[in-house]
């Protein structure tokens, strides 16, 4: 079987680095034949990642978090090579959603392992594994990923915040499976996984096998309404809130402009913007 492993140096803010070699040891300890991969850049990456999947790899494992995992699925979707994932990142909200171990041991069997088919989130020509969120948690997002400090998923909770004083909802248009919703809207997210944000439950419900995608949406929150709904996001008690509302749907329009758009914690875009749940698009190792 042709094998191929890719370890983000940077992943974890520099835990990969430190771990390289004794993850390439596990996975050649359970699989011998395995070319291990390395690139100097994020296009460096990206292109590597295309062209292995091109060649015709039939197993590609990444070690890492969120953003490898993002990375990797724009290559690998709607192929038949599997993708197997050992979560050494600072959020690792994949990962977490679909049961994923976190020592290297138990995660590098699991991604040689026998794959199954998940669904995942598609903009335009870009792939999404877990969530897309806009709104407050967009600005969150944007704050978390700019901060060096601390690390680790508290990033999240450290930048809301800081971004809570600025705190206001937004006019929202969307139609779910053509039909038309208006929100006076605090923070929403279109989920393929549960999680997001380091471990946030906020789309407890969400099961990347069912074919469908489910929508969390927070309307007009206050500030001390809004920690109420952090304290709870984390085991998804915030569904509770009356301000809280859920949705499903396979084709989502975000139809109001100016919302930053981001999923599995990078930039997708700014609305307008469609997102289509396509089922069954990736092959994944998953025990």
């Amino acid at each position: 079987m042709s094998t191929q492993l890719l370890i983000n140096p940077s992943a974890g803010r520099g835990k990969a680095q430190k771990l390289n070699n004794a993850i390439v040891r596990e996975v050649r300890s359970h699989c011998g034949d395995v070319e291990v991969l390395s690139a100097a850049s994020v296009e460096e990456t990206k292109l590597l990642l295309k062209k292995t999947v091109e060649n015709g790899s039939e197993r590609l494992i990444v070690a890492g978090g969120d953003g490898i995992v993002h990375f990797a699925i724009q290559a690998v979707a709607g192929s038949s090579t599997v993708l197997g994932v050992i979560p050494i990142g600072s959020g690792n909200d994949f990962a977490r959603a679909l049961g994923l171990p976190s020592q290297i041991e138990a995660a590098s069997k699991i991604a040689l392992s026998k794959p199954s088919k998940i669904d995942l989130l598609k903009v335009g020509d870009r792939w999404v594994a877990s969530v897309l969120t806009f709104g407050f948690s967009a600005d969150v997002n944007t704050r978390a990923n700019h901060m060096k400090r601390p690390k680790g998923p508290s990033r999240y909770t450290f930048a809301t915040l800081f971004c809570l004083p600025k705190l206001q909802s937004r006019h929202l248009d969307l139609q779910v499976d053509g039909s038309h919703f208006h929100f006076d809207l605090t923070l929403g997210t279109v989920a393929n996984t549960s999680d997001f944000g380091g471990g946030m439950k906020i789309a407890p419900d969400a099961d990347p096998c069912d074919g469908i995608s489910n929508l969390t949406l927070v309307t007009s929150l206050g500030k001390m309404e809004l920690l109420w709904f952090f304290r709870r996001v984390f085991d998804g008690s915030h569904l509770k809130h009356p301000k809280v509302q859920t949705l499903e749907g396979k084709n989502i329009v975000i139809v109001s402009e100016g919302f930053d758009i981001w999923g599995d914690g990078e930039l997708i875009g700014v609305s307008p913007m469609e997102i289509e749940l396509v089922p069954e698009a990736l092959h994944i190792a998953k025990g």
